[in-house]
């Protein structure tokens, strides 16, 4: 049974929070540590090559840009993993359908409302769809041709990009990492520049063309269709509003380091791609750290897994997995946060920490405990009634969560008592 106290709380008159270390379980889903191939199959003997960023369906089956087998593979929810498209092990440029398409080193990978996936294709700088069916097509740019000229289809260049994101509209956006400079795409293929200038990086906030940027890589939206961006040299993340404002949201632009708190006041190193979870939770693949990042709807940062500095491939739990150059994220529809650990040729999946919260009843003893659960997860909540004193005791049987929220009310009875609660993965 993994612990996953968070936040124990205890109450008479009145409630207090007593916030204990956070804590984290990583299970490796596919690949070999350190060793990198094209094999397809069961995910205990499947292999990557350098796998970049990722991104989930509706049903849960990940989609990744396998960068250097130049290729996208699909895992299933069974775990089976295949090549979507491309030929793995032969870079080109060709479209085509499925493994008869060809791509050199994918590393940026969303998707639409409708199930067409798009692909930075960094090495031949373009923008590829692949549509359900598998048909790869290019959308804009032309193969083997950098630069930098808005336009419509071929007509644009781009130069080594990276982090891709559609929002629902159909716009999609580009973290043109050799530009410094952030695009975007129409649904008629108009390629523009929403902020950044080309060839010309820095870290000045501003509007549009004002804005500069060092190397940006992975890109994110929110709700509000404010975009965020991992400027990846400079160490930092930064906003981008609907209107094209650009402000440093997290980290010390050109300061590296591993430090959280205040978003403003943190520190990231080399910061990869990026991902929301349903609460607007902004998750960070924090790559030369070789951790994974929370900056929570409040501002807090926080180290999710792994311990800065050092890297590895052990999974485990409280502390004891390790990573090594994380690069791609994505949050699957039941909660589960899965990360391309890149240099480990590793797909890991990361129960992340999460808070117990408490809300009493008004007019008798007792309480509804509730957390931010993941899907077909196994729980079981426990109190005692004294913090650090005495053996904990369940609160009623395992609970299956069932959505991204899980609740259990506590009829404890007694209005001059205290109660400390955990809840614990069991399953």
């Amino acid at each position: 049974m993994t612990n996953l106290i968070v936040r124990a709380l205890s109450f008479a008159l009145l409630a207090l929070a007593l916030p204990l270390c956070a804590q984290d379980i990583v299970t490796t889903s596919a690949g070999r540590a350190l060793t990198a191939g094209s094999t397809d199959g069961p995910a205990t003997s499947a292999l990557f090559s350098t796998p970049a960023a990722m991104v989930a369906d509706s049903g849960g089956i990940l989609y990744v840009a396998d960068s250097l087998n130049h290729a996208i593979r699909r895992i299933g929810t069974n775990g089976l993993v295949s090549t979507f498209a491309g030929h793995a092990g032969a870079p080109g440029s060709g479209d085509g359908s499925g493994t008869q398409a060809e791509f050199d080193t994918p590393s940026g990978i969303a998707m639409d409302l409708a199930g067409n996936l798009f692909v930075s294709d960094t090495g031949n700088h373009t923008i590829r769809m692949i549509t359900a069916a598998g048909v790869v097509t290019t959308i804009a740019g032309m193969a083997g041709q950098s630069g930098f000229t808005n336009g419509t289809g071929a007509n644009a260049r781009f130069n080594s990009p990276l982090g891709v994101v559609v929002a629902t509209n159909g716009t999609i956006y580009v973290a043109d990492c050799g530009n410094h400079s952030i695009r975007r795409i129409s649904p008629r293929g108009a390629v523009t520049t929403l902020a950044g200038s080309p060839e010309t990086w820095g870290s000045d906030d501003g509007a549009g063309s004002s804005a500069r940027f060092n190397g940006p890589v992975g890109l994110a939206l929110d709700n509000q269709g404010n975009l965020f961006v991992s400027d990846s040299n400079n160490h930092a993340i930064r906003k981008i509003t609907p209107d094209g404002m650009v402000a440093t949201w997290a980290g010390i632009p050109e300061v590296d380091g591993c430090v959280d708190g205040d978003r403003l006041r943190a520190r990231f190193s080399k910061p990869a791609e990026l991902a929301f979870d349903k609460q607007g939770n902004l998750f960070v693949a924090d790559s030369f750290n070789h951790v994974i990042r929370k900056i929570s709807s409040d501002g807090k940062v926080a180290t999710v897994t792994g311990v800065a500095g050092f890297h590895g491939s052990a999974d485990g739990a409280n502390g004891q997995a390790r990573l090594f150059n994380p690069y791609g994220l994505a949050i699957r529809p039941d909660g589960s946060l899965v990360v391309a650990d890149a240099y480990n040729e590793l797909i890991r999946v990361v129960l992340v920490p999460f808070k117990v919260g408490i809300h009493f009843f008004g007019h008798h003893p007792g309480a509804t405990i509730s957390w931010n659960s993941v899907v077909g997860k196994v729980y079981q909540v426990q109190y005692r009634s004294a913090f650090g004193f005495g053996s904990w005791v369940d609160l009623d049987g395992p609970v299956t969560a069932t959505n991204l929220s899980t609740s259990l009310t506590d009829n404890f009875g007694d209005p001059a008592g205290q109660r400390f609660y955990r809840a614990n993965v069991v399953q």
